[in-house]
């Protein structure tokens, strides 16, 4: 995995570029959380076709990642993060201009088609031998995947030790939920927790999905922010505004997201 130091110096350069590049056109840089790319591309698209001249450059990684690298001064003209604290932090800092929830999301088990364990609920994660992957506990949703084994432990309808036993089984850790859904689908483990909107595209003929009670689920929110040195802050909150808009949030949907306003 790249060091932050690289990532940031790649996003500098990328700044760089952009501001020699022809008058006429405008280089968005958007960080957003990895969890999102599918829907931010195809918004991405969207906002390119709408404003010629323009040409978002998408940058996905963790959520702590992209905090790191704005803290660090890299080029970034909208942050949109699954961990609502990190742009708390920002606010406080003064770094943001503008910020609004994005989206909701929640957290669904995978299981590989290629595993051979039976895995048809939460409980099964605490058979002996099925292997497991979960985001890292540095990640938003892994710590929200942990939270969920809590919750299941403390109802005590999962058997004793069900936490200490499906963290036993767990045999990776991963730095976003884009790579632990792909290596489940793949084979390389049998099951793992992960956003809804993360078992689809690609991998999701590849796996089948278990919904978690909602009881039990962690309904977590995604922010969006410009960021208050954007090269571009016309721009910047024309993108934001297209996300929060109807039609962004009807492309947010179609990702497996929930809107920004439940009811």
């Amino acid at each position: 995995m790249r060091s932050i130091r690289t990532i940031v110096m790649s996003l500098l350069l990328l700044g760089s570029m952009a501001s020699n590049s022809h008058a006429e056109e405008q280089v968005l840089v958007v960080s957003a959380a990895t969890s999102l790319q599918d829907s931010f591309i195809e918004a991405g698209k969207l906002f390119e076709h709408d404003h010629p001249g323009t040409r978002i450059a998408f940058n996905f990684a963790s959520s702590n990642q992209l905090f790191s690298q704005i803290e660090q001064g890299a080029p970034v003209d909208v942050f949109a993060s699954a961990d609502m604290s990190l742009l708390k932090r920002l606010e406080d800092k003064s770094t943001i201009t503008e910020s609004s929830i994005l989206a909701r999301n929640k957290l669904i088990v995978i299981v590989s088609n290629l595993s051979r364990m039976n895995i048809n609920g939460l409980g099964d994660l605490k058979k002996k031998g099925v292997r497991i992957i979960l985001a890292g506990n540095q990640v938003p949703a892994g710590r929200y995947a942990r939270q969920i084994l809590q919750k299941a432990d403390q109802t005590g309808s999962f058997g004793p030790d069900y936490n200490s036993l499906v963290l036993h089984n767990i045999v990776s850790e991963e730095p976003d939920l884009r790579m632990v859904a792909m290596k489940i689908a793949f084979g390389e483990a049998d099951a793992g927790i992960v956003y809804v909107s993360d078992a689809g595209g690609d991998v999701g003929n590849k796996l089948k999905t278990i919904a978690i009670a909602d009881n039990l689920n962690v309904l977590m929110e995604y922010d969006v922010a410009i960021i208050k040195s954007s090269a571009h802050p016309a721009m910047a909150k024309s993108f934001y505004d297209l996300l929060l808009s109807p039609k962004g949030q009807e492309i947010l949907i179609k990702g497996g997201l929930l809107p920004a306003q439940t009811k």
